[in-house]
C-alpha cells in the first residue's frame, strides 16, 4: 500500500486548507494566520469548532518545544508539505495508475517507450530523488527534516476530519 499523499486528501479538508494551515502554524507558536482566518470569515468551519473551543479555552496549547527546533516557518510548513507531496503523488500516479494504450503505469510507459518497466520505475524514483534532493537544499534542510513534515501532512490526512 502506497503512503497517502496531498493528491488523495479528502475533499473538504482540500476546501478548508487554510484552515488546517493556519491551524498547524498555531499548533507551533504562530497565531497570526489563524487570527486573520477567524477575523475575515464569517463562519468557523464545522472540523475546526471544537479545536477553536479548545484554543479559547486554554485546553489546546501550541507546542513551544517543537516551535524553537523548527527549521521551516510554522506558516509554511503545510504549504510546503502540501506541494512537495502533491509532486510525489503525481510520480506515483505515472508509476501505477496513469493509462497507456500499451497498458496501466510502468508496465504501460515502458511500452510505449519502448524499454523494460524496471527503467522507467528507476526513472521516475530518480525523479523524485532529485526533486527532494532540490527542495531540501533550496530550504537549506535535511531530508529528514522534510520526510517529517510529510509524515505530519499524512498524519493529519489520515486523522481528518479530527483536527
Amino acid at each position: 500500500m502506497r503512503a497517502v499523499d496531498f493528491i488523495s486528501i479528502p475533499a473538504r479538508m482540500n476546501e478548508l486548507w487554510n484552515w488546517v494551515v493556519a491551524l498547524d502554524s498555531w499548533d507551533y507558536c504562530d497565531p497570526k494566520p489563524l487570527s486573520e482566518l477567524i477575523a475575515n470569515e464569517k463562519i468557523i468551519p464545522g472540523e475546526f469548532s471544537q479545536a477553536i473551543a479548545d484554543i479559547i479555552s486554554g485546553k489546546r496549547k501550541p507546542n513551544k518545544k517543537a516551535a524553537a527546533k523548527l527549521k521551516i516557518p510554522a506558516r509554511k510548513r503545510m504549504k510546503i508539505a502540501g506541494s512537495v507531496s502533491t509532486i510525489i503523488g503525481l510520480i506515483n500516479i505515472f508509476k501505477y495508475e496513469a493509462i497507456y494504450d500499451e497498458g496501466i503505469g510502468v508496465i504501460g510507459l515502458a511500452a510505449k517507450q519502448g524499454c523494460e518497466p524496471i527503467e522507467v520505475l528507476r526513472e521516475l524514483e530518480g525523479e523524485a530523488k532529485e526533486f527532494i534532493y532540490n527542495t531540501c537544499n533550496s530550504l537549506n534542510v535535511s531530508q529528514e527534516t522534510l520526510e517529517n513534515l510529510l509524515r505530519h501532512l499524512r498524519k493529519k490526512i489520515n486523522h481528518w476530519p479530527v483536527v
